[in-house]
């Protein structure tokens, strides 16, 4: 075997354990329900396949300001909208979130205005308090991972991190929380 075939062959083999995108580096499908496609998995699975998306994604998000946004290809850099809509195509459960804006993703899906009505996947959204912003206007973005925790790509100095949407930051910034799994 020549070198150049070598290399193209040791190239395609460490691309095999990617989670439906090129250039992600996640740990191996090992299940059968990471391997199935979308349309026959159930609302449960999908939650959390997004769920297991948006943690595999720890230390390899940088928060980044919108206007430098690159999410294409690991590692990503993005914003909190950002975020959420790369989780959501790399889970690639069947829902495109209508683009990386904050203010337009709070619009889609079934609107969710109790923290106890929240499941896995639901996107929640915070408005800003103390800047220029109305607490009405969306400021930010996160992924509920379930008991009473979010998964956010938080900002410049903490990247993606888990919060407890229960503390009274979080509480008083609450604006609203869409369902796009169906």
């Amino acid at each position: 075997m020549n070198r150049l075939m070598k290399v193209v062959l040791t190239g395609a083999l460490a691309l095999s354990p990617v989670i439906g995108v090129t250039g992600v580096s996640a740990a191996p499908v090992t299940n059968e329900v990471s391997a199935t496609k979308a349309s026959t998995l159930s609302v449960a699975a999908k939650r959390d396949k997004v769920v297991k998306t948006a943690l595999s994604l720890q230390n390899k998000v940088q928060y980044v300001p919108w206007t430098q946004r690159q999410e294409s290809h690991a590692p990503y850099k993005t914003d909190c909208s950002g975020f959420t809509a790369l989780v959501y195509k790399l889970a690639n459960v069947g829902v495109t979130l209508v683009d990386r804006d904050d203010d337009h993703q709070a619009k889609v899906g079934t609107k969710i205005t109790s923290y106890k009505n929240l499941q896995k996947g639901d996107l929640i959204f915070f408005g800003n308090l103390g800047s220029s912003k109305s607490l009405k206007d969306v400021g930010h973005v996160g992924i509920y991972i379930g008991n009473g925790k979010m998964i956010h790509n938080l900002n410049s100095k903490n990247d993606v991190k888990i919060s407890d949407i229960n503390s009274s930051y979080y509480k008083s910034r609450f604006i609203v929380a869409r369902r796009v799994i169906k």
